[in-house]
């Protein structure tokens, strides 16, 4: 098996953790990232699904060395390969000073990634004629594993603190739809300015597409480089029924515009 399969495989199947009084890097249930944890198999690093059934089925098993950062990765029986682990990041150990953890405003994704969902609500969430059949962004929430609202001035302080004792090289900053019309894009505008102010961080935003498609030059303005919009698929039956507040609005349309920028 080559590394390509290999990396496929886990990603398919999870991966079993041997030792789970071991702490580890992520997060059960709720919003991303959640359920999984990355892994490195040479020098590429995956996100691997390890705290979801699936992954408690899996031929797939890690032996941590606590001591090295590195496991031992078997399949069944046989051992496969040696995988390293990330340790948990320093900024997890500091707070804000209301007493805010900062793992409580934005996680480690990958390696290298600093990732949060600034608004952890969504008028669609609990709305059954509107809500996403696949959406958990409120069971993180309601665990205390995470805050309503990062404010913009947290998501600075916590990005400056990743990226100085931990490393970090890239953010990623997602939300849950308000109820008003840029659908989010006017807050993540207002927290990558504040990111952006405080640290240089290449910064990747997503959101619902806006109502109006001006916020598209006015996240560009503040500093965002990436942008993902939650259109989710372009089967127009798919999105009816899985996510029939989002389909609310054709894809026809957002196609049309997209095509114009």
């Amino acid at each position: 098996m080559n590394k390509q399969q290999l990396i496929t495989q886990l990603q398919t199947y999870g991966l079993q953790w041997l030792e789970p009084e071991l702490e580890v890097v992520g997060r059960r249930g709720g919003a991303g990232p959640s359920d999984h944890r990355a892994i490195t198999v040479d020098d590429t690093t995956i996100m691997v699904p390890t705290f979801n059934n699936s992954a408690a089925q899996s031929p797939y098993t890690a032996t941590p060395e606590s001591s090295t950062g590195c496991a031992t990765l078997r399949f069944h029986d046989r051992v496969i390969a040696s995988i390293s682990i990330p340790k948990r990041p320093r900024f997890y150990d500091l707070a804000t000073a209301d007493g805010t953890p900062y793992w409580k405003i934005a996680l480690l994704h990958s390696r290298d990634v600093l990732a949060t969902t600034v608004l952890q609500t969504c008028i669609r969430y609990n709305d059954a004629t509107t809500s996403c059949q696949f959406c958990a962004i409120g069971q993180s929430l309601e665990a205390g594993r995470t805050i309503s609202r990062k404010t913009p001035a947290q998501l600075a302080e916590v990005a400056e603190a990743a990226v100085r004792l931990d490393g970090v090289s890239q953010m990623v900053m997602t939300t849950g739809t308000p109820n008003s019309s840029d659908r989010g894009a006017a807050y993540l505008t207002e927290c990558a300015r504040a990111v952006k102010a405080r640290v240089n961080l290449p910064t990747q935003v997503q959101c619902e597409p806006p109502d109006d498609f001006i916020w598209f030059e006015r996240m560009r303005a503040a500093g965002i480089e990436n942008l993902g919009m939650h259109i989710e698929t372009v089967d127009s039956e798919v999105r009816n029924r899985v996510m029939p507040g989002k389909s609310s609005v054709p894809l026809s349309y957002y196609l049309m515009h997209f095509r114009r920028q």
